[in-house]
């Protein structure tokens, strides 16, 4: 009998995340519509002239970006920013708010994880770099050749990692970068997903949309992790109604995300509101925010809100 060997990425005393925006933008319809004047879903999404490219409706445009502050056994401090957002108007401002400008300029955040490269994710990075231009940058396989050059225009002057699929990279003990394939609207390919495993805790997942799935995801740590049977929390996007339909295959995912036994779930927008309500009917721990800052409701860990972990 076989029997699979699991790998042991360290562990974490204690994981901090703080959201800087999870809105990606304010009015769903809007950015819909301009994807189906553009095209359609399979639109080459720098095609559409939305900030910080062009102007089409810039006061809707936000973005998705979380800090992430480690510490490990040993005390030791180590910081990464998760996604960059969109609109660079709207992450100069909440950068400022939550203190990542100086963070950054202080050389205190040793990296940017792009989970992929949808353009509320990844377009605002001009608004990272110009504070920090030599920070590493991991991105996941499949990025496109305007993603290369995007971030080269915006003055970067340090490392790009592409993290291959399949191929769990620990970036420090205690936390690993994965990156899963994947293709989805406007012809955006791979997503990296992190896994941190907390001591005597078990593993915390965050994603900044999950559209590999969010019960593929968490699978994936069981499988892979030591101590990754025992999920203790998932923070990010679930992408389970992120348009608010609902059917039955949906329902059946929350009700068996719901047997996971996690004990803390904090959802971004891409979750959808019906998701997180049909998940509180259903009794799960779901993380509420305090919708402030431009976020719209509490059903999310919105901007400004911090989840502790360990």
């Amino acid at each position: 009998m076989t029997t699979h060997q699991t790998l042991d990425i360290g562990s974490l005393q204690r994981l901090k995340i703080r959201c800087i925006s999870e809105t990606g933008w304010f009015d769903t319809a809007t950015v819909f519509d301009d994807i189906k004047v553009a095209g359609g879903a399979a639109t080459d999404q720098y095609t559409i002239p939305w900030p910080p490219f062009g102007s089409l409706h810039p006061d809707n445009a936000a973005g998705f970006s979380a800090l992430l502050e480690t510490e490990a056994t040993d005390g030791t401090i180590r910081r990464l920013l998760f996604d960059t957002g969109w609109n660079p108007a709207w992450m100069d401002r909440r950068f400022a708010e939550e203190g990542v400008d100086l963070l950054l300029q202080q050389g205190q955040i040793e990296a940017l994880v792009i989970s992929h490269e949808h353009f509320d994710h990844f377009w605002g990075i001009g608004s990272t770099l110009k504070h920090c231009p030599g920070l590493t940058i991991y991105i996941p396989e499949g990025f496109h050749p305007a993603g290369f050059d995007l971030i080269r225009q915006q003055g970067h002057t340090g490392t790009v990692i592409t993290v291959p699929v399949d191929q769990p990279l620990v970036l420090f003990p205690g936390l690993a970068l994965v990156s899963f394939p994947m293709s989805t609207l406007l012809q955006v390919q791979g997503e990296n997903v992190l896994y941190a495993h907390l001591k005597d805790q078990g593993v915390a997942m965050v994603t900044g949309c999950g559209h590999g799935g969010v019960l593929n995801l968490l699978d994936y740590a069981r499988q892979t992790f030591s101590g990754g049977e025992r999920i203790h929390a998932i923070y990010g996007g679930l992408h389970i109604s992120p348009l608010e339909d609902w059917d039955e295959a949906r329902d059946q995912i929350v009700k068996t995300l719901s047997q996971y036994g996690i004990a803390k779930v904090a959802c971004n927008h891409c979750t959808g509101r019906t998701a997180v309500e049909k998940m509180l009917e259903i009794g799960m721990p779901v993380m509420r925010g305090a919708a402030q800052h431009g976020s719209q409701t509490n059903l999310f860990v919105g901007n400004g809100d911090i989840l502790e972990l360990g």
